[in-house]
């Protein structure tokens, strides 16, 4: 076991997972003087935004209005983190596509952005390589953790938990209901490169239908797989830079996709990275501008858009998104698309009938049987379709810094609590 009473001490609150949701909790909670711990897996914080280099801040915005200039859509830290990234050269934007402002991003950044804030916070460590192993449950609450670095185990006995790991890894663990979606109906997942020297008239114009095409040609001609078809490219905020994002079906020779499967993981990791190269070395020698093209940037993990979802003291569906439906015990507001990617050829766009916010209610953020553990980002309590409008990383934060807020009163019944988070909200920098 650990010698060092930083390690071992137990924390007010525990955040498991550091992506957006995880960061934004951790940071919450830590701002309300209680002593906050955050781990993560991985070596560094940002989640989707940085290990899988998901380049786009997408739900950071209300929807848009004619005429009317783009909002943040949630106060306080997202506020705060939308004006700090675009003042730091971060962020660019928001950039309008099609009918949604999203936050343009350069993910090596936002990691070193993210470990700023989080270093300079008080009552907030870090422990990065760092993951839940097992936990012990007493009446109704999570009254021990089992934390895990390279072989070594310690135990924590935390007031209350935050799981934004997006996998709802702590569920399983605690022997919680958690529900899944059918593989055939199930979001595929993305792998996403770093690409250099691309001539940026490559990417204008009418040169995403020249690499369509040039890509449709080399597939049928048997010059690329298949896989190729789901490629597409879009230009970084840096010269020359551009990202490519190849969605797969995460279907193997073994099992279908699973995205908490070993089996599955490891196949859309590799055939990811051959499909890329591949994709690349055609392009290079195919098509005008690509001539330098090289591969820069590998993810630490490919994209993965939906596995598990704890099942909370409320659950968000589909017709609250199309409805724009809110009430007094929402916490934070979901204004992306049901972005649908359940097969490997691109998003279905499903849109609310008017241009306004969701409320995320938070029974939500809240396991149902469990006292003291809240959830946040995409494993929160929704069905899978309207999982497919909150798990982008604009709600994330939003959803994190609910619960973050809400981890700090772990005793309170939920209609008591609801209020209380939003009061608090209400203090905070406004969405503007």
């Amino acid at each position: 076991m650990p010698d060092s009473n930083a390690i071992t001490t137990n924390p007010d609150v525990l955040v498991i997972g550091g992506g957006s949701a995880g960061v934004a909790a951790a940071l919450a909670a830590a701002r309300r003087s209680m002593n906050t711990l955050l781990v993560e897996r991985h070596g560094i914080l940002g989640g989707a935004g940085t290990a899988s280099l998901v380049h786009s801040f997408c739900g950071l915005y209300d929807l848009p209005t004619p005429g009317v200039v783009p909002r943040v859509a949630n106060p306080g830290l997202v506020v705060e983190l939308e004006r700090e990234m675009r003042a730091q050269g971060i962020g660019h934007g928001p950039v309008r596509m099609g009918r949604v402002d999203v936050l343009m991003h350069q993910p090596m950044r936002l990691a070193l952005f993210f470990d700023s804030l989080c270093r300079i916070q008080q009552n907030l460590r870090v422990l990065l390589h760092t993951e839940v192993a097992g936990c012990r449950v007493e009446e109704r609450r999570i009254a021990e953790v089992t934390l895990q670095c390279r072989g070594t185990a310690w135990t924590l006995q935390p007031r209350s938990l935050v799981d934004a790991s997006g996998d709802a890894v702590l569920a399983p663990l605690a022997k919680q209901p958690w529900d899944s979606t059918s593989a055939n109906e199930l979001q595929r997942p993305a792998y996403i490169v770093g690409l250099g020297d691309v001539d940026a008239a490559a990417l204008s114009g009418d040169g995403p239908l020249k690499i369509a095409g040039c890509l449709a040609r080399a597939i049928q001609e048997k010059k690329l797989p298949a896989e190729a078809a789901g490629a597409h490219f879009r230009s970084s905020t840096v010269l020359n830079e551009a990202f490519l994002t190849l969605d797969l079906t995460g279907d193997s020779p073994e099992c279908v996709f699973d995205a908490t499967d070993a089996r599955s993981l490891t196949w859309v990791e590799m055939q990811g990275r051959e499909v890329a190269y591949a994709i690349v070395e055609h392009l290079k020698t195919a098509l005008e501008g690509f001539a330098k093209a090289r591969i820069t940037t590998l993810p630490v993990r490919a994209g993965i858009r939906e596995s598990r979802r704890w099942i909370g003291e409320a659950t968000l569906t589909e017709d609250d998104i199309l409805e724009s439906r809110s009430d007094v015990h929402a916490v934070a507001n979901a204004t992306w698309p049901m972005e649908l990617r359940e097969t490997a050829r691109g998003p279905r766009l499903l849109y609310p009938k008017e241009a306004k916010a969701c409320g995320i209610p938070l029974g939500a953020l809240r396991a149902r049987d469990l006292r003291n553990v809240f959830i946040a980002g995409r494993c929160i309590s929704t069905t899978h379709r309207a999982q497919a409008s909150t798990r982008v990383m604009g709600t994330a934060l939003a959803t994190g810094q609910a619960a973050g807020i809400a981890a700090t009163f772990p005793e309170q019944d939920t209609a008591d609590l609801a209020p209380q988070v939003r009061s608090i909200l209400s203090q905070l920098e406004p969405a503007k």
